[in-house]
């Protein structure tokens, strides 16, 4: 009797073993802190109804001139602290999967073998998934700046020629005038993503240093003493002559970042993974389906995330995420945890 979909998948133990069994490039990601958890209160909110939560936060103090004190019967001015607020969004997703029967039988002669597949790979999937709209965040984060505040987040060396330079390729110089854009806060900057085309050139190159962290079972790239992580995921841009490669740079908290898998029981398992069959489509054939949920806040600090253009109120699309529209900034600069760094290679 060959195994079953339902035999290896279990909801109660699959859901929480798919939450936990992670990809090496996202735990690097959450080892790099740049990934935080919220306020209590916050969390709070995430679990409640709504699909906004408000976060209001106290702005900073006038750097105004102090007053002069003399003898005089002149009252002091009195300054004010104001408050304000930032939008955070929850995103509702989920993923579906199916398999006819008879095409298990056709590629390895059992029934359940591409649904097998499907599940020993689900987690792989919600982490690359995870990864992409972490990077999309940032590249709407970025398209705002451009659009409202002048690209002060932005350092570019790229230009469009069909002969690149080293003046336009990634540097320690090209990094420093990046992290600067955060003015005396440079040094929060500490992890540095990267197209995997512009780490080949820092390999070619033998700039990369390698760490193993203690509590890390794998070995870290480092490059101007920054954490490295690397993705074909990160942005390209097309140009007549040479296309155009953005780098993220990030510090410690630079998201508020919730994941949950939801766990409410269901007649078919539980919300996080649903198993269910489907025995008479394909003339009788039938076919299995897995269903998988995940519920989830990234929200870069000091954002307003204002949902101006969704579709939908449940949550955002990728194209959405960059959308500059979606989002404001309402930290001062220097208080916005990322920089944007554009170079050829």
């Amino acid at each position: 009797m060959t195994s079953q979909i339902s035999d290896i998948v279990v909801p109660r133990v699959f859901t929480p073993y798919m939450a936990e069994n992670k990809p090496a490039k996202l735990i690097m990601l959450e080892k790099s802190g740049i990934l935080a958890g919220p306020a209590p209160e916050i969390g709070k909110r995430f679990k409640a109804g709504g699909n906004q939560i408000e976060v209001p936060y106290w702005e900073d103090l006038d750097d105004a001139e102090p007053t002069v004190i003399d003898d005089s019967d002149n009252k002091i001015g009195v300054s004010k602290i104001t408050a304000s607020d930032m939008k955070a969004y929850k995103h509702r997703l989920a993923k579906k999967y199916g398999a006819k029967t008879v095409a298990s039988y056709a590629a390895t002669g059992r029934g359940d073998s591409a649904m097998n597949r499907v599940a020993e790979r689900i987690s792989a999937y919600w982490g690359r998934r995870k990864e992409e709209r972490i990077i999309a965040t940032a590249e709407g984060v970025i398209a705002d700046n451009v659009a409202n505040d002048s690209g002060d987040m932005i350092y570019s060396i790229y230009s469009d020629v069909g002969s690149p330079t080293a003046a336009n390729r990634i540097s320690y110089q090209a990094i420093n005038r990046a992290r600067l854009t955060m003015g005396e806060n440079l040094d929060d900057l500490r992890v540095i993503a990267m197209h995997s085309f512009v780490y080949g050139t820092l390999l070619d190159d033998e700039k990369i240093e390698f760490k193993k962290p203690s509590e890390a079972p794998f070995e870290v790239p480092y490059y101007a003493g920054m954490m490295v992580v690397h993705s074909e995921m990160m942005p390209v841009t097309a140009g007549a002559n040479s296309d155009e490669y953005s780098c993220f740079l990030f510090a410690p908290g630079a998201f508020m970042h919730i994941d949950e898998v939801p766990s409410r029981s269901t007649i078919y398992g539980n919300e996080g993974t649903e198993i269910t069959r489907d025995p008479d489509i394909g003339d009788g054939g039938g076919a299995d389906y897995l269903t998988t949920r995940r519920f989830e806040l990234i929200h870069p600090a000091g954002m307003d995330f204002t949902a101006s253009s969704l579709a939908k109120s449940q949550g955002a699309s990728l194209a959405e995420l960059r959308n500059a529209a979606n989002w404001d900034r309402k930290y001062n600069r220097k208080n916005v945890k990322l920089a944007c760094l554009k170079v050829n290679i």
